[in-house]
């Protein structure tokens, strides 16, 4: 009786919630309408849904009907978007790669390269993690597809439950960070302050996703001696087999990305090539689905599709709704008037999307906080691109953090456990990524300074190596210029024009004065000749 009581009491509360706050105003009506669709088990697309209508009309009515065009405004903006078709291709190629071989043989793979090493069990897991999320693009899937294999295997090895567990879990989150990845195709679609390529972004992609990696690896490592895990003795006949197995999983990455950076494909033609090598590989090379089944793979992908095309849309009106109110530039006065330094506000930066991480889902964030954070990030001199990274970053450590993480939710389901004990498992690899994201923060040469190197300079970057890590203050402002500096050195260079010009018409003045002083002069002589 006592647990039937524990169970309804908070839902009473909201309950009770729900029906104080529209005393509190718009605001509290709009909180307690998103409350209450959420309790009866609305879908993610409702919930925004609600909130972008909501505020249409509560703050418009009908005294401005003509607010409501914003929606359908938000579906043209979309239909303009070329990069928005590369989002169901490889979603279509990564559940095809879910059904198929290429998970299982990328693991063999892994596991005849590095198992000799101390930790190299677990070291492959992530390697493997690696390797599929840069075929699939999807965190998610890599946790299921690399999880399902990998775990009891390294239970069975003599690594301890919940190590096993955490870093399968944590590793499969680098897949929204190793391109090519969703979360990045769509950052440059809701992000309209500036102009961003995909492809670019992709690049910038690599040093964040070798840094996070290389933490795992390093730490596995490290386990695999404390704990004493038993190691296989390296076998260059093994690795062969494995090597001509999975050639064609490993060639994947090789195919879509080489496409891109040797510019025979741009992005979205690149997902379309990934479904085609997908379907290929897995029903006429590995012979793993067959050609029956693919459609029905691809119906499951249309159902997403539509509910995230919803959410697309209803989010991108939500952010138009907040421009218009004037939201984004009311933020950025308060943080100005707060006088942040650039650390200052990256710290708070990162605490903000850490909060936002653990409460919703990285598509939805983006979709709502990318708007509203992106020209605030721009006032304060942070590159776009390493904004969209430090975004993407916080949102993969979200993957894997309470309430919302849905990495949590599918480890539970995977291994079948509570999800206290995922919580707990995943716990010190947290902070370990944690970690990861102050290197990534702080030095963006390891993003937008790799990607330029492979893509060349960007002429829309805010990076200006005249700084050397410092502004015109002499304080550490990680290399770039704040938006009031470049504003400042462009009109100290209109007056450096003006002030010129305004020497020359001098000069030329006393040029054409000495010409007609030097007639007058020759004048004189030839009228003393004349006398």
């Amino acid at each position: 009786m006592s647990d039937t009581r524990e169970r309804k009491l908070p839902f009473l509360i909201m309950i009770a919630i729900v029906l104080f706050l529209p005393f509190l105003g718009k605001g509290g009506i709009l909180a307690a309408a998103i409350i209450a669709a959420a309790l009866v088990g609305s879908p993610l697309f409702v919930l925004i849904g609600i909130a972008t209508l909501g505020s249409l009309f509560l703050w418009s009515g009908f005294r401005a009907p003509m607010q409501f065009t914003i929606v359908i405004e938000g579906i043209r903006s979309l239909a303009d978007s070329p990069t928005l078709l590369a989002i169901p291709f490889f979603i279509m190629s990564g559940a095809v790669m879910s059904r198929g071989q290429i998970s299982q043989r990328l693991v063999d793979f892994a596991q005849a390269l590095i198992g000799w090493v101390p930790g190299g069990m677990a070291m492959s897991g992530v390697i493997a993690c690696m390797l599929f999320a840069a075929i699939s693009g999807s965190s998610p899937a890599t946790v299921v597809a690399i999880g399902t294999m990998m775990g009891p295997a390294l239970i069975a090895a003599g690594y301890q439950e919940r190590f096993s567990h955490g870093l399968l879990t944590s590793a499969g989150s680098l897949g929204i960070l190793i391109p090519p990845s969703i979360p990045m195709i769509v950052y440059p679609i809701v992000n309209q302050t500036a102009v961003i390529e995909v492809e670019r972004l992709f690049a910038s992609g690599f040093g964040p996703g070798l840094v996070m990696g290389s933490i795992l690896i390093g730490y596995s490592f490290y386990q695999g001696i404390t704990d004493k895990v038993p190691t296989e003795a390296f076998k260059f006949k093994k690795l062969a087999a494995a090597t001509r197995d999975g050639f064609w999983a490993l060639m994947f990455p090789i195919l879509i990305l080489g496409g891109i950076y040797g510019g025979i494909f741009n992005a979205v033609e690149a997902s379309a090539v990934s479904v085609a090598y997908a379907v290929v590989v897995e029903v006429w090379l590995h012979r793993a689905l067959k050609l029956k089944a693919i459609p029905e793979i691809f119906g499951e992908t249309g159902v997403f599709l539509g509910s995230f095309l919803v959410i697309m849309v209803m989010a991108l009106a939500l952010g138009e709704f907040l421009e218009k109110e004037e939201i984004p530039a009311r933020m950025v006065e308060w943080i100005q008037g707060k006088d942040l330094e650039y650390w200052q506000f990256l710290i708070l930066l990162n605490l903000i999307l850490l909060a936002v991480g653990m409460m919703m889902d990285i598509l939805s964030a983006m979709f709502v906080f990318v708007p509203l954070l992106a020209p605030i990030a721009a006032s304060m001199g942070v590159d776009p691109m390493h904004f969209g990274i430090i975004f993407i970053v916080n949102l993969e450590i979200g993957y894997l953090t309470p309430p919302v993480g849905l990495n949590l939710f599918v480890a539970s389901a995977l291994y079948e456990k509570g999800l206290g004990h995922v919580i707990r498992s995943v716990a010190p690899f947290v902070g370990l990524m944690l970690i990861g994201l102050g290197l990534i923060t702080w030095y963006p040469q390891l993003s937008i300074g790799l990607g330029n190197a492979i893509m060349g300079a960007d002429p829309n970057a805010m990076l200006d190596e005249d700084h050397d890590g410092e502004d015109d203050r002499g304080e550490d402002a990680g290399g770039m210029p704040t938006m009031e500096e470049m504003m400042r050195e462009a009109m100290e260079a209109d007056d450096d024009e003006e002030e010129q010009e305004e020497e020359s018409e001098e000069e030329l003045g006393d040029e054409d004065l000495g010409d007609e002083d030097l007639g007058d002069e020759d004048l004189g002589d030839e009228d003393l000749e004349e006398e």
